[in-house]
């Protein structure tokens, strides 16, 4: 997903499971009508998509910051304000866990009996700083203005918009939280072996973005 408000400013990036299609439905409905706004599944009635065919190239849902660049070009980019959200990576992975055991849209024959347990070993989990990051000489840096946490959203999100003219903001919507109602593990039950191989996955994801998320120095066990 992107939201491009060229009113505002801004470019939202969408990273998984970080209550990004919810912020599409309310933002989406905050910015101008020729603002880029993406398709969103399963669609609702909340949300418009719009402008996202450009002769440069199509908009997308979960598209990268870099893709976006492509399009905008480089230029109109670095002068537009960028943010995503991200998520500590044990609670991020259990609600991509979930959403593969509840959503219509992702649940297979493959995932629809999958345990906590076969999900961590085979270790696919939602790791999102490419649609962040890129590389450069060999380092791969944030090219986004800001990550927000997603444990501070509520407080934190309405300040950065209205920072970009965006005033009176809340995030109101809560698509997909039924993904969650029916719960398979939860925190207390994730085992410290199973920490250490999130967090090693995630070991770029918190090397770029663990100042936000508070997580900076964590070691690799998690704990």
């Amino acid at each position: 997903m992107a939201i491009i408000s060229f009113r505002y400013n801004l470019i939202f990036v969408k990273t998984s499971k970080t209550a990004g299609t919810s912020i599409e439905v309310d933002l989406g409905q905050r910015v101008e009508d020729d603002a880029i706004v993406t398709p969103i599944l399963p669609p609702s009635s909340r949300h418009v998509p719009r402008n996202f065919e450009s002769e440069g190239g199509r908009f997308y849902n979960h598209m990268t910051a870099i893709e976006i660049r492509e399009i905008l070009g480089p230029e109109q980019f670095s002068g537009m304000f960028k943010f995503c959200v991200e998520r500590e990576p044990v609670s991020k992975c259990i609600s991509h866990f979930h959403m593969l055991r509840n959503s219509p849209l992702h649940v297979t024959p493959q995932t629809v009996d999958l345990s906590w347990d076969a999900y961590c070993e085979q270790g696919r989990f939602p790791v999102d700083h490419r649609k962040y990051s890129e590389v450069v000489d060999g380092t791969r840096r944030v090219i986004v203005d800001r990550i927000l946490n997603y444990d501070r959203l509520q407080q934190d999100l309405p300040g950065v918009l209205a920072t970009l003219g965006i005033d009176g903001f809340r995030l109101i919507a809560r698509e997909k939280s039924e993904y969650a109602r029916r719960s398979f593990i939860s925190p207390d039950r994730v085992t410290q072996s199973q920490r250490a191989a999130i967090y090693g996955a995630f070991s770029e994801t918190l090397r770029l973005a663990g100042g936000a998320l508070g997580l900076t120095g964590i070691a690799g066990d998690g704990a």
